[in-house]
C-alpha cells in the first residue's frame, strides 16, 4: 500500500514538472515573437501541441485501470412480440417475412374494423348533436317569460295570480334549468363515448414501437387471433447488454458509469453448458437481472472469453475495427463462485451497436466477446 502511494505521488510530481515546462516554453515562445520568424514559429507551435497532448494523454492512462473479464456473454435487450389487444380478424401484416427493419410509428397490425367504425361513427354524430340543448333553452326562456309576466301582474294588481299558480310557475323555470342542465350533461357524456369508441378503435391497429427487424412471423393476413396472441417478434439490435464476471479482488474498483471496452472475439470457440450445482438458485436470480429470463446467460451454452490475454492490449477507439466501448450500468449485489471456486462479481454493460459497411449489425446475442472495463481510479 505504501509503495502504491509513493508511485502515485511520484507520478503527480512528473506530471507537474512537464506541465511547468510546457508554461515556461509557451511564455518564452511569446517572448521571442517579436523578433523571430513567423515561418520559424509555425513549425515550433506543431511541436508544444504534441507534448501538451503527450502529457494530457499520460495523466488520463495514469487515471484508468484495466481490469479483465473473466468471462463476457452479449444479450439482447429488448426483444418484444407484438400482439393484438382484442380479438379479430387480421386484415394486414406487415412485414410477412422475417429480417426486414422496420422503423418507429411504421403500421405492423391491421384486425377488421368494419363494426367498430360505424359504432365510432355513431358517437361522433351524438357527440354533435346540440338538438337537446338549444330545445331545453328554449323551453327555460318561455318559462321565464311567464314567470316575468305573472309577477309584474301582480305588482300592477295584488292577488292577479294566487301563491298556487306562482308556484307552479316557480316549478316550470326550475324544470326549465334542470332540462338545459342534464341536456349539457348528455352532451359531455356523448364526448367522452366517443373518445372511448375512438380509443378501441385505436386498438384495432398496432404500429412499430421502436426501430427494429422482425426476426418472427407467427400470423398472417385472414387469421383469427385473441387479445395478448403475438403476431410478430420485433428485435432492437441498437443496443445490447454484455454481462461479465469479474473477479472479486476488483470490487473497490468498479464503479456504475465506467467505460468497458468490447471486442469481438473471432478465435473462440464454445465451452461446455456448466453443471448446476449448490448455486443452482442464485444463477436463476442473476439471470433475471441480466438475461430477461430464469436462465443465467452461463447456462446458454455461450462461449467463455479469455481477457486475461487482452489485458494488456492498448485501448482502441469506439468505431475502429471490432472494438465497442460500454458503459457499466448494473454491479450484481450477489457474489458467486466459478467453476473454479472463485469469488466472481456480475456487471451490466449497455453496449451501442454499430453497423458495418452493408449495414449488418455488428454485435449479436451469443456472440463470444472480450471485454476490459476502463476503471477510474478514485481517491
Amino acid at each position: 500500500m505504501k509503495r502504491e502511494v509513493s508511485l502515485d505521488s511520484t507520478l503527480r510530481s512528473v506530471l507537474l514538472v512537464c506541465t511547468a515546462l510546457l508554461n515556461l516554453a509557451t511564455r518564452q515562445i511569446s517572448a521571442l515573437e517579436s523578433f523571430m520568424s513567423d515561418k520559424f514559429l509555425r513549425h515550433l507551435r506543431p511541436a508544444i501541441c504534441v507534448i501538451a497532448a503527450l502529457t494530457v494523454s499520460s495523466a488520463m492512462a495514469q487515471d484508468i485501470q484495466k481490469i479483465p473479464a473473466q468471462e463476457a456473454q452479449m444479450q439482447i435487450i429488448r426483444q418484444v412480440p407484438i400482439a393484438a389487444e382484442v380479438a379479430g380478424a387480421l386484415v394486414e401484416v406487415n412485414p410477412t417475412e422475417e429480417g426486414v427493419f422496420v422503423k418507429k410509428g411504421d403500421l405492423l397490425i391491421k384486425l377488421n374494423d368494419s363494426v367498430i367504425l360505424a359504432e365510432v361513427e355513431r358517437a361522433r354524430k351524438q357527440a354533435a348533436l346540440v338538438t337537446e340543448i338549444e330545445f331545453a333553452e328554449v323551453a327555460l326562456e318561455t318559462a321565464l317569460e311567464n314567470q316575468k309576466q305573472k309577477q309584474e301582474a301582480n305588482k300592477k294588481r295584488a292577488g292577479a295570480f294566487t301563491p298556487s299558480e306562482m308556484r307552479q310557475v316557480d316549478l316550470e323555470v326550475r324544470k326549465g334549468e334542470a332540462q338545459l342542465s342534464k341536456a349539457k350533461e348528455d352532451k359531455v357524456l356523448h364526448e367522452l363515448d366517443l373518445k372511448t369508441k375512438e380509443a378501441q378503435l385505436n386498438q384495432y391497429t398496432v404500429y412499430a414501437p421502436f426501430d427494429g427487424f422482425v426476426t418472427k412471423v407467427l400470423k398472417y393476413a385472414g387469421q383469427n387471433v385473441r387479445p395478448g396472441d403475438p403476431v410478430l417478434t420485433l428485435t432492437d439490435m441498437s443496443e445490447l447488454r454484455a454481462s461479465l464476471k469479474i473477479h472479486y479482488k476488483y470490487r473497490d474498483q468498479l464503479f456504475v458509469g465506467d467505460e468497458v471496452e468490447i471486442r469481438i472475439n473471432t478465435q473462440a470457440q464454445a465451452a461446455p453448458a456448466p453443471q448446476q450445482a449448490a448455486g443452482e438458485q442464485a444463477e436463476s436470480d442473476l439471470g433475471n437481472i441480466f438475461g430477461g429470463d430464469d436462465k443465467p446467460p452461463a447456462g446458454k451454452g455461450g462461449p467463455r472469453a479469455d481477457a486475461e490475454a487482452f489485458a494488456d492490449e492498448p485501448v482502441v477507439a469506439a468505431g475502429s475495427g471490432e472494438v465497442f466501448v460500454g458503459k457499466i450500468t448494473v454491479i450484481d449485489p450477489k457474489v458467486e463462485p466459478d467453476s473454479s471456486q472463485a469469488l466472481m462479481i456480475r456487471l451490466g454493460v449497455t453496449v451501442p451497436n454499430s453497423q458495418d459497411e452493408y449495414g449488418r449489425f455488428m454485435l449479436q446475442e451469443g456472440m463470444p466477446v472480450k471485454a476490459v472495463v476502463l476503471a477510474k481510479k478514485r481517491k
